[in-house]
Order: structure tokens, then C-alpha cells, then sequence
């Protein structure tokens, strides 16, 4: 397993135990320390095509180089609009620790209040205008998603969000990364947006999904269900053409699988496709190809710009940290960056939940909401809350005490 070499000089395993922002991968978790030096931008076309940015990140890596690290990292989020100023830092320690050691049973969390802050008329109306546009204009797919509000009686602790996840979601992107000051983005994604280790690229979109059943026989026939479904095939070849358009560019080779396959979390079936390529330039960077593919139309839809502005209108909430992106680069462009989904936004006693489903012009709006609470399940089961549970899943609800 290919995994991020320790800088020389950072911290051992062993040393302070909650960490300032954690990466989870493949098993291990990165956790980092302390803020060297800030490098937030909006990372838009204009930042990258003068190279004035990237041209800072590499000074910034050599002051931490000549100060005895080896291999210093970036690590940080991105917004889903990329006018927005992203939270990127270079640490002042790292260290990496074994998923496993580090993940935790959910603590009992006294909850206030979990309140719906789109309501399901108000989604399924938005999905209707959605299939409007379809018709209308040369929109073809648009994610819309929906917030969900938990207030518990105390504040909520990231770092013991971040071990449950970790326990509950062993195979997801389990991360925990500070956005404002008293801010911090948690979560358990599924989706890899884009991995590089040398001169090797993976991405791997998801799109199409269905609730996983505790009934082997009927999680047969849901996969099945899938596999075969026309809508979700659809709105999954959009995501994995775009990813193909953005990589083929800078990979020869660039291999793509003739048919997804379905993966399975904790509480969903997806469609998957991983695409794997060999970078023509092995000095093009991870967050430069994180860029060139961000917003998917896993996230977004297509044409891109359509639905941004069909987002915009649709949603009646502003997205800032859902749907973006979250990883680490090192200085030699090495780096992981995982969709920001499953997750939410921890303020305080306050918790923004954060689901979205594609549309296209085959969805149904009441599928779409059913859906979306399906897609919650991975958060509020740190909370033993079953108010979001769709009506066509058999899925437990594990109660945090």
C-alpha cells in the first residue's frame, strides 16, 4: 500500500492526541498539528493559470524544506465554489496513526433538536423544476442536496465525531479539517476524486445509489436493481465521461472500465467506476488535477455551468463547505482529495448535516428525498436518530449509547 512517507523531523505517533486536521485512507489516518504557514485562495481558473499560486506553495515548501523536513504537506479543504477561499495550511507536525487504533464507539450525545431545514415539499418541488429545465434547456443533470440541523445540549467534540466515524465507516475517507475559526468539516466520504503516487493517477466517481438491507436477498435484488437501472446508469456515465475528458488530457495511458460496478458503505449501494491513468508530465500535481476535475457532475451536474446555476436557484442554501474537497499534497504533487460528502459542519452544539442526490430527467422527486435520507444515515447514526430514515430501507439505527 502506497502511503505518504513521514517528513523527516515531524512528530512521532505518540505525541498530542487530537490533531488539527485528520485524513483517513486505505487504513491509516494523517493527522496534523499546528499551522506553519496559511496558504487560503480561491482556487478558480485565473489561480492556477498564472501559476503565481503554485509558484507560493512551492516557496512555502522550500522555507519548511531548509528548516529540516523532507517532505513537507498541504492539507486543508476546498469550498464547492472555487471562488471561495479554500482552508489550506502547511502543518507544523504530522504523524500518521492505524485507522483501526484510532477509531471509537460513538459517545452518548444528548440531542435538542433535529431539524429539517428544507423540507420534503420544498425538495421534491425544487427536483420538479429541475426535470422542467431538462425539457426546457440544455441542462441534462444537477445535483440538488439539502441540510438537516442537529443542536445537541453541549458541544459537540470533532475529534470523538472523527473516531466514531472511523469506526463506523472503516473503508470511507474519514476526515475531520478546520474551515473558520470554530469551525470544523467532518465526515466519511466514499468518493475518491483523485489520488496520484508518482507518476500513477486514480479517480474513482461514484453516481446511481440505492440503501443497503440487512436481507442478503434483497440486497441481491437492490444491486441488481441497480446495475440495471437506466436512470442511475445515466447520471453515472455523465460523471465518468466528464472524469475521463478531464484526465485524458494529461494521461497516456488512461484506462476506463466498459461498465461500473457497485460498491457498498455502511448504508449505500453505488455505482463505481475507477479509472486509472499514467501522467504524460509527472510534475502536474495532485490539486492541480483535483481542480481540473472539481465540480464533477457527481457533485455538480452537466454542463457545469448550468447547474451550478441551477444550484443557485434550486437549493435555498448556500453549500460553502459541502461538496467540495478534502485531502493533502506533499511537495512532490503526491497527494489524496476525497469529495466532501457524508459530512457536516460542527459549530459549537450545532451540526449541519448535508445530503444531495442527482437529477435527471428520469428521476422522481419522492425517490430523490428518499434517497437523500438514506445518504444522512451515515452521519445520524452517531446519534442513534432515526427521524431521516427513508421508508424503503430495513437498515438499524445504532443507538451512540
Amino acid at each position: 500500500m502506497d502511503v505518504l512517507p513521514l517528513p523527516a523531523g515531524e512528530r512521532p505517533l505518540g505525541g498530542r492526541s487530537d490533531p488539527d486536521f485528520a485524513f483517513a485512507s486505505r487504513g491509516r489516518v494523517l493527522k496534523a498539528y499546528g499551522v506553519d504557514e496559511r496558504l487560503d485562495v480561491a482556487l478558480d481558473d485565473r489561480s492556477f493559470a498564472d501559476g503565481r499560486w503554485e509558484e507560493a506553495l512551492d516557496r512555502a515548501f522550500r522555507r519548511r524544506k531548509a528548516q529540516g523536513v523532507e517532505n513537507p504537506i498541504l492539507v486543508g479543504a476546498v469550498p464547492f465554489d472555487g471562488r471561495q477561499h479554500a482552508r489550506l495550511f502547511i502543518p507544523e507536525h504530522c504523524d500518521y496513526e492505524d485507522a483501526g487504533r484510532m477509531a471509537a464507539d460513538p459517545d452518548p450525545v444528548a440531542l435538542n433538536a433535529v431539524e429539517e431545514t428544507v423540507g420534503r415539499n420544498a425538495f421534491e418541488a425544487a427536483v420538479a423544476q429541475a426535470i422542467d429545465l431538462f425539457r426546457d434547456t440544455a441542462l441534462r443533470k444537477v445535483v440538488l442536496s439539502r441540510p438537516l440541523d442537529v443542536e445537541a445540549r453541549e458541544a459537540f467534540a470533532p475529534s470523538r465525531l472523527l473516531r466514531a466515524l472511523l469506526r463506523q465507516n472503516p473503508g470511507a475517507y474519514v476526515f475531520a479539517a478546520p474551515v473558520a475559526y470554530g469551525q470544523t468539516l467532518v465526515g466519511a466520504s466514499p468518493e475518491l476524486l483523485i489520488r496520484k503516487t508518482g507518476r500513477t493517477v486514480i479517480s474513482n466517481p461514484l453516481a446511481g445509489s440505492a440503501p443497503r438491507s440487512l436481507s442478503a436477498e434483497v440486497e441481491r435484488q437492490r444491486t441488481a436493481a441497480l446495475l440495471a437501472s437506466t436512470k442511475d446508469r445515466t447520471e453515472h456515465r455523465y460523471v465518468v465521461d466528464a472524469v475521463r475528458a478531464a484526465l485524458a488530457g494529461h494521461c497516456s495511458p488512461l484506462a476506463v472500465p466498459d461498465a461500473p460496478s457497485v460498491i457498498r458503505t455502511p448504508t449505500m449501494l453505488h455505482l463505481s467506476t475507477e479509472l486509472t491513468g499514467e501522467l504524460a508530465d509527472p510534475m502536474v500535481s495532485s490539486l492541480r488535477l483535483a481542480h481540473a476535475l472539481h465540480p464533477t457532475p457527481a457533485i455538480c451536474g452537466t454542463p457545469t455551468d448550468l447547474a451550478r446555476d441551477a444550484i443557485d436557484r434550486l437549493e435555498g442554501y448556500a453549500r460553502n463547505w459541502y461538496g467540495g474537497m478534502v485531502g493533502w499534497m506533499d511537495s512532490r504533487g503526491n497527494g489524496e482529495w476525497a469529495l466532501s460528502i457524508r459530512c457536516g459542519l460542527v459549530q459549537g452544539r450545532h451540526l449541519r448535516l448535508y445530503a444531495g442526490a442527482g437529477v435527471v430527467a428520469d428521476s422522481d422527486p419522492a425517490a430523490e428525498w428518499e434517497e437523500t435520507a438514506a445518504k444522512l444515515t451515515t452521519m445520524l447514526n452517531l446519534f442513534g436518530v432515526a427521524s431521516a430514515r427513508p421508508s424503503n430501507t430495513d437498515l438499524p439505527v445504532e443507538l451512540a449509547s
